[in-house]
C-alpha cells in the first residue's frame, strides 16, 4: 500500500508533466521557487474549486443548510401570483394525508415514492390535481396592516373555498359547513400551513410569486 508521502509525490510528478505539455505552464517551472509557487497555486485552487462544488450540490440537494442562513436571512417580497394545485380527502383521511407530506418533504424522498404514491392512491378523491392559477391585485391586500408583503393566508384560504363553492365540477363535494378550516395549504416546502399562521403574509409562509403549491380540501 501507497503511503501518503509516496501518493504525494506520484501527484506531484503527473501535475509536473501535465504543466510541462503546455509551453505557457512550462516557463512557469523553469526554477525551484516558481514550480512551487506554480504547483501551490494550482492545488490550492483544485482543493477550492472541490470544496465549492460540494457544498453548493450539499445545499441544492439539502443535504446541508447555508452557513450564514441566520445571518443573511432572506427578506419576504410580495407574492403577486401562485398556482394550486387541489384535490379532496375525506375527513378520516387527515391522518395519512398528514403522512403523505411528511413524506413529500423528507430530504431524499425518492426512497419515498412507492409510498408516496400508494397513499395519493389511496386518500384523494382525484386521481389528479387540478391545477389553478391565482393573481392578487392591490384590492386583495390593500386592506393590511402591511400592505407591502402582499396577501395572507386567510384570504388565500377565502378564495380557494369560494372557487370551490363556485364551480360546478368542486361543488359536488361541498357542504354547508365546508368552511376555510377545511382547506389545508402546504407551502413550497410541502409543510402545512396551520391555521394560526392565517394572518400571516404569503411570502413570509414560504410560499413566493410563481410557486405552485398544494391545497387539499377536507370534506
Amino acid at each position: 500500500m501507497s503511503t501518503p508521502i509516496e501518493l504525494l509525490y506520484k501527484y506531484e510528478k503527473l501535475l509536473t508533466e501535465y504543466l510541462q505539455s503546455n509551453s505557457f505552464t512550462a516557463n512557469l517551472l523553469i526554477t525551484p521557487v516558481s514550480k512551487f509557487i506554480t504547483e501551490s497555486l494550482v492545488i490550492v485552487f483544485v482543493l477550492l474549486l472541490s470544496y465549492e462544488i460540494i457544498y453548493w450540490s450539499g445545499i441544492y440537494l439539502k443535504l446541508w443548510d447555508y452557513h450564514a442562513k441566520d445571518i443573511f436571512g432572506e427578506v419576504p417580497i410580495h407574492c403577486s401570483h401562485v398556482y394550486v394545485r387541489l384535490n379532496i380527502i375525506d375527513s378520516g383521511n387527515v391522518e395519512r394525508l398528514n403522512n403523505y407530506y411528511h413524506l413529500k418533504s423528507t430530504r431524499n424522498n425518492f426512497y419515498n415514492w412507492k409510498k408516496i404514491n400508494e397513499l395519493s392512491k389511496d386518500i384523494f378523491k382525484l386521481n389528479k390535481y387540478i391545477k389553478y392559477y391565482f393573481e392578487f391585485s392591490p384590492e386583495d391586500f390593500e386592506m393590511n396592516d402591511e400592505p407591502e408583503f402582499g396577501s395572507t393566508i386567510e384570504h388565500l384560504r377565502n378564495k380557494i373555498l369560494l372557487l370551490v363553492r363556485d364551480s360546478d365540477y368542486l361543488n359536488q363535494f361541498s357542504h354547508k359547513d365546508l368552511s376555510i378550516d377545511d382547506v389545508k395549504v402546504f407551502n413550497n416546502r410541502y409543510q402545512e400551513v396551520e391555521a394560526l399562521e392565517n394572518n400571516n403574509y404569503l411570502s413570509k409562509c414560504h410560499i413566493e410569486t410563481g410557486n405552485t403549491i398544494d391545497v387539499v380540501i377536507v370534506i
